[in-house]
């Protein structure tokens, strides 16, 4: 039965209600859950769980889970259609502009106003279904080079000659109405914002197996056709409570990974100290792994008489074989594919991390070296500042998993399981293709914590992203409990990450932010990150200071009280932007495209915490990675903060592996004993509240460095300086295979900047 948009606007408009209530975040929650449970009560009869109509309705409903789609059109084209379609004047569209301007108002928003006016006036044909939506999509899509190679020749086949996307969607907002306009738009963007739909809870009321089955076949095309299959089709869609796990074991044991769909990556739980990672681990055996710094691969291999075949899934479920075209000769030799000694006969599903090998210094390159290697849909895309392309580096594969070999799935294997039959698996080609070292640690164990210390320094120290912990006798997949992975990195402890003090010189707001926010009318929503370039010119000379923006902080990355002390100070500061100003200059890179709308005469000083550092996109200097805001600093000058040349060394610094790695690694081992002695301190001097305070815990890590700064300047590091005990090397880890995990960095990438 067709299913009308109207009928979703009218879910998606009681949601947006919601959100911009000034209600808590509980008590929104809690009207989502009756919002969506009502909806699904009163709409089930015409909501179809087989066939095109119920790819069509999760489609629309969960846009971003259509990776395979991109649609790329400009807001500004969007107006015209718009404009077109709804006979919108003159005097409109000014308003339209205004709205945009100082209204306050998301484009979308802003689109519904301006029709409302003209909401009592008939349309010009039926409403528009969400299976005639779905096509029309399609349809858009397939315009777009950048959308998957499939959906193109599948649109072609069906339609013939492709059809103007201008014209498409001119039918379609023809007969919408402002409220509909309004998600029409935000559904072409891919976002609902500021409505979050509760994912969950949504797909368990579509069908009680949806969120298993895309986990386990991750595109919704494909989890629709699991819902047809016979067991699983006469079952309910809303089973007894009493029922519900029992039928989930039913499904699960039917159910299997399958080549050419995606497979969905596990969940990660992130530690926050070492005391967490413990207590997540509980008494488990766990899997010690190298957290690599590269690109996600998810390897699909099916063999047949003419030969192997190979498909290739990003992170983000996008189907990239072609545009990893450099890592297939390494993936062939590596699996032996189309040879005699291959140990593949049908098919496989493999896990890794796509790298880039340096051969004459032995090592994996850095994280941005990648795009070098790898173009998208045919682009290199944020190269214009690289340098060319080095003959002595190229494209690696570090496999860590197996999924599915010939018939038989492996989720269910235990990860020990896994890892002995992946190692058998891959033939490993020195700096082209490998399998990822692992070490076992038991956690039921007295002195786990201390163990896990030495090997998170011993990381740190390499210059490791982190580590991640699997559990070894865990299942890559469970439908009856809940076993994440667990990932430890040192800028997820409040303390340890990468920290400096930089500038804030500008500001601009982004409309839908600002509505997700609900913190009320605010100016700015991100703010444009500067070091000096004339430091000592300014210190010594008083001259006037130029700052480079070289980064960008959003919402992710500063907290709302910040935020409105942000907006509230700036307001008395703020000027239009123009490169020179009386109180300074400023640099922009042309390829970067990081111009506030507005400057603040006085710049904040605020001190930035990141995931190390890397060159972002079309930059050749280096940048804090994942930059948040950890304190705005009122009581410091723009003159206590790092300039441009120290950032640049300081980066150099972290990056680099230390000459002195035995000192280094002892520092990191303390470090981490003071942040667990704070936190220990945190609890025990608060055992009413069970949270541990960040400034606490950061103030502590302050006084270590402190010390360490004091022992630094006593002598060089010597039995009388350092005042901790040897580490307990001799104690090694348990090996599972091969060298240990820090022994084979040093064979197969010793260097690995942090994401």
């Amino acid at each position: 039965m067709p299913f009308p948009f109207s009928v979703l606007c009218n879910l998606l408009d009681g949601l947006e209600r919601n959100a911009m209530s000034s209600s808590s975040i509980d008590r929104i929650q809690e009207r989502d859950t009756h919002v969506i449970s009502t909806w699904f009560d009163k709409h089930d009869a015409i909501i179809s769980r087989q066939g095109p109509e119920a790819v069509a309705f999760l489609s629309c409903v969960f846009p971003e889970r259509r990776p395979d789609r991109v649609f790329g059109l400009q807001q500004r084209w969007l107006e015209g259609i718009i404009q077109r379609a709804q006979g919108i004047g003159s005097s409109r569209m000014k308003n339209l502009q205004i709205l945009k301007t100082s209204g306050g108002l998301d484009f979308a928003s802003c689109v519904e106003h301006v029709m409302a006016k003209t909401d009592g006036e008939p349309r010009a044909g039926p409403e528009v279904t969400l299976e005639e939506l779905d096509d029309i999509l399609d349809q858009i899509a397939a315009s777009s080079s950048f959308s998957l190679a499939s959906l193109r020749q599948r649109v072609k086949k069906k339609h013939g000659r492709s059809t103007r996307a201008n014209y498409l969607l001119s039918r379609v907002f023809q007969v919408l109405h402002s409220s509909e306009a309004k998600w029409m738009i935000r559904l072409i963007s891919k976002s609902y914002s500021p409505v979050c739909i509760p994912e969950w809870l949504v797909m368990s009321k579509f069908h009680f197996l949806l969120p298993d089955l895309l986990r386990l076949q991750n595109t919704i095309p494909a989890a629709v056709r699991l819902l047809d299959r016979p067991t699983i089709r006469h079952m309910p869609i809303q089973p007894a409570a009493d029922a519900y796990y029992e039928l989930r074991k039913i499904a699960s044991r039917e159910l299997e990974p399958q080549v050419g769909i995606m497979t969905a990556r596990p969940t990660y739980r992130k530690a926050r100290s070492i005391r967490h990672c413990c207590q997540l681990a509980g008494p488990r055996r766990m899997s010690m792994e190298r957290k690599y710094d590269g690109e996600y691969c998810q390897i699909h291999i099916s063999v047949s008489k003419s030969g192997a075949c190979i498909k290739i899934f990003s992170k983000s479920g996008r189907d990239s074989t072609s545009d990893r075209i450099g890592i297939h000769r390494a993936l062939r030799d590596s699996l032996e594919l189309d040879t005699s000694g291959c140990k593949i006969k049908k098919q496989c599903i493999l896990e890794g991390e796509l790298l880039v090998w340096n051969n004459d210094d032995g090592r994996i390159e850095p994280f941005h070296k990648i795009r070098k290697y790898v173009n998208r849909s045919g682009r290199f895309l944020g190269t214009a500042r690289d340098s060319p392309v080095e003959l002595n580096e190229h494209l690696m594969i570090m496999f860590y998993d197996i999924l599915l070999l010939d018939d038989t799935a492996y989720v269910r294997e235990s990860h020990d399981e896994r890892r002995r039959l992946l190692q058998s698996l891959v033939h490993c080609i020195p700096g082209r293709a490998d399998v990822g070292s692992r070490e076992a640690l038991e956690f039921s164990s007295s002195d786990a914590a201390e163990r896990l210390s030495e090997a998170f320094a011993r990381a740190i120290t390499e210059r490791w992203e982190g580590l991640i912990l699997k559990g070894c006798d865990d299942p890559y997949l469970s439908f009856v409990e809940d076993r994440s992975f667990i990932k430890l990195k040192k800028d997820y402890i409040p303390g340890l990450g990468d920290t400096a003090d930089f500038v804030i010189v500008g500001g601009h707001r982004d409309a839908v932010d600002a509505q997700e926010l609900r913190i009320g009318k605010l100016r700015w929503t991100s703010f444009y990150i500067g070091c000096m370039e004339n430091k000592d010119e300014v210190c010594r000379s008083n001259g006037k200071p130029r700052f480079r923006i070289i980064d960008i902080v959003d919402k992710h990355g500063i907290s709302k009280e910040d935020l409105i002390y942000l907006n509230r100070h700036g307001y008395f500061r703020q000027v239009p932007f123009a490169e020179v100003i009386p109180e300074f200059d400023v640099a922009l890179d042309p390829g970067r495209r990081l111009q506030p709308v507005d400057l603040f005469r006085e710049p904040f000083t605020v001190e930035l915490v990141g995931a190390g550092f890397a060159k972002p996109a079309n930059a050749r200097y280096y940048t804090l990675r994942f930059p948040r805001v950890l304190k705005v600093h009122n009581d410091r000058s723009f003159r206590d903060t790092i300039s441009f040349k120290e950032l640049q060394e300081m980066a150099k610094r972290c990056v680099e592996i230390p000459d002195d790695q035995e000192q280094e690694e002892r520092s990191w081992f303390r470090r981490l004993g003071g942040y667990e002695q704070a936190v220990e301190r945190s609890r025990t001097s608060s055992p009413s509240d069970d949270s541990v305070s960040v400034a606490d815990v950061y103030a502590g890590m302050q006084g270590i460095r402190q010390q360490e700064k004091v022992e630094t300047a006593v002598g060089p590091a010597c039995p009388e300086n350092i005042s901790i005990p040897p580490l307990k090397r001799e104690r090694a880890l348990e090996f599972l295979h091969g060298d240990s995990t820090f022994k084979r960095a040093k064979r197969v990438g010793k260097c690995d900047n942090s994401k």
